[in-house]
């Protein structure tokens, strides 16, 4: 969670002048290993996101303060920028490999903020488990959530 401090001097339009907004604001991924039926180039569905931390139950709706948010993927995906105007600000894809992803934050006028970068790991393995393994369950929990097996 990091959390970004916008300072506002303008009072055009009814805001308070030299007034410092923050605004907690979450990001980073979750990925699945999809089952020894995938494919060997799409092993795991991952999503990359920026949300507010308590995301569906948030109070305030990002979409107020920022105007875009540009998702930088590896140059393997098929248009590997992605911008997103309204939430949900996240992308979904499947693959097989870690990456380092870009994200921006493009901030709506009224804030009269730069654009914040962010860099974010898509890691499908954890714990530096090697990505080689052919049965990715010796490494990581494969279960379904309220599953008995």
């Amino acid at each position: 969670i990091i959390i970004l401090t916008m300072t506002m001097t303008t009072n055009d339009v009814g805001r308070i002048e030299n007034t410092t907004t923050c605004l907690p604001i979450a990001y980073g991924s979750i990925a699945f290993y999809l089952g020894k039926k995938s494919d060997e180039y799409h092993t795991h569905r991952w999503t990359l996101y920026v949300r507010s931390p308590d995301n569906q139950n948030s109070s305030f709706d990002l979409s107020r303060a920022i105007s875009k948010v540009v998702f930088q993927l590896h140059p393997s995906f098929p248009q590997p920028t992605r911008e997103l105007t309204e939430p949900p600000f996240e992308v979904t894809e499947t693959g097989w490999g870690e990456f380092e992803a870009s994200i921006r934050i493009v901030w709506k006028e009224i804030a009269d903020e730069r654009s914040t970068i962010l860099t974010h790991g898509i890691r499908l393995y954890p714990n530096k488990a090697p990505a080689t393994s052919a049965d990715p369950s010796a490494y990581m929990n494969t279960s379904v959530p309220g599953e008995r097996g």
